[in-house]
């Protein structure tokens, strides 16, 4: 005789099994809103870790599922949350790591997180939806920007997101958060590197990698010998302006260094996304941030130079990277960040990757206008964006000489 059917919303045993690598699985099936059971899986370390994080995932599964019943203006934020999460895992219309960066906006860390941290759940969980007035959240939000106006503007796109997934489930009939003041950014110029202080940072990389002390970074004394792939990805920072993850992507198939005008086709990007055993990791995206950010730069030949001699010592790999870490896995850009940090020192603690975009965009803008480089950078506008936050160059204002004259005596 068949077993009955699964109730809308509940879900069967819960089955594991050890995996080759070590880990756990626990799976189950769950009976969706629409009457189609379906399999869901999670995996742990252990088998109880597996199994918790099957029920975790079960539970926002079935509030998902069950949202519509169970939202009311009595439901408090930490609940409307989980709510909004699992619709957004469940229509798979954004990036697991776009909800990943959600979910730490709301949550505090389980590892290394300190319980005073602020996040929405730990500040606003407790309020109930109909508490959820706009003055309560916009206090809340001033107050946030006080000490980091980032965090603040992050902490409105998820609320907005919260209030408006309880719109749409009839709960309330206008989002609250529609209404907030604008959090104003700190009107700071572009700070890109000149050529001398270009200079002078590749002279003290240089002097890093010998192992000797730069100020703020002690003398290396033990363990791995500092890489010189620190100095290449620079290198073709500076020459491309590609962003980290872009750089940190390129396969030595998307490389043309043999033609008239050498180039790199920039098709992908580092990121890091949660793994189904729940361990952050390190990926190739096969697509760049925009689409405008699929493009075809010219290399400049000191790049050449550098892949070159990084083809006669590249470590063989599955995706065909041209940087890698140790044994030919994905070079992390969180690893090279911090990397970069002990290679910069104090005196240039200022320059980041993103710096060397500003200072690509910069020296083509001082050439040949913002607009081409924007196109270098893989901005999809005319140059606004690339004007306002890439380029340290005043705006050129036309000669008014002769008008302006007329007001003197």
């Amino acid at each position: 005789m068949p077993n009955p059917p699964l109730a809308i919303g509940t879900y069967g045993a819960i089955n594991t099994k050890r995996q080759p690598n070590g880990s756990w699985r626990a799976s189950a099936r769950f009976r969706d809103d629409d009457g189609t059971t379906r399999p869901v899986q999670a995996y742990g370390p252990t088998r109880a870790r597996a199994v918790a994080a099957l029920k975790d995932r079960l539970k926002e599964r079935r509030r998902a599922s069950s949202s519509s019943a169970e939202l009311t203006l009595d439901t408090k934020l930490c609940d409307l949350a989980a709510f909004w999460l699992a619709e957004l895992e469940f229509e798979n219309r954004i990036t697991s790591q776009t909800i990943d960066e959600y979910r730490s906006h709301i949550y505090v860390a389980k590892k290394r997180g300190r319980k005073d941290t602020v996040k929405i759940n730990t500040s606003l969980g407790g309020l109930r939806i109909r508490e959820a007035t706009t003055t309560r959240l916009d206090t809340y939000l001033r107050e946030v920007a006080r000490t980091s106006p980032s965090k603040a503007r992050a902490h409105k796109v998820v609320l907005k997101g919260m209030m408006g997934f309880a719109v749409r489930r009839d709960v309330i009939i206008h989002n609250p958060m529609l209404n907030v003041a604008r959090i104003p950014r700190n009107a700071q110029r572009p700070r890109a590197a000149d050529l001398p202080t270009l200079h002078a940072l590749r002279d003290q990389l240089e002097t890093w990698l010998t192992g000797s002390a730069i100020p703020g970074t002690p003398a290396h004394q033990r363990g791995p010998r500092r890489s010189r792939i620190v100095l290449d990805v620079a290198d073709v920072l500076l020459g491309t302006g590609a962003r980290i993850g872009e750089a940190l992507a390129i396969r030595w198939q998307d490389l043309d260094l043999d033609a008239e005008v050498p180039r790199l086709t920039i098709c992908g990007t580092i990121v890091r996304v949660t793994q189904e055993d729940g361990v952050l990791r390190a990926v190739r995206q096969e697509w760049t941030k925009t689409q405008a950010g699929y493009r075809s730069v010219a290399l400049p030949q000191f790049v050449v130079e550098t892949l070159r001699r990084r083809a006669t010592t590249a470590i063989s790999n599955p995706l065909d990277l041209v940087f890698t870490g140790r044994g030919g896995a994905i070079y992390d850009p969180h690893n090279f960040r911090r990397s970069w940090r002990a290679a910069r020192g104090e005196r240039f603690n200022w320059v980041t990757p993103k710096t060397f975009r500003k200072s690509v965009a910069t020296l083509i803008a001082n050439e040949y206008g913002a607009s081409r480089a924007a196109r270098q950078l893989g901005h999809a506008d005319d140059g606004t964006i690339a004007q306002r936050h890439y380029i340290d160059t005043p705006h050129e204002v036309e000669d008014f000489r002769a008008l302006l004259g007329k007001s003197s005596r």
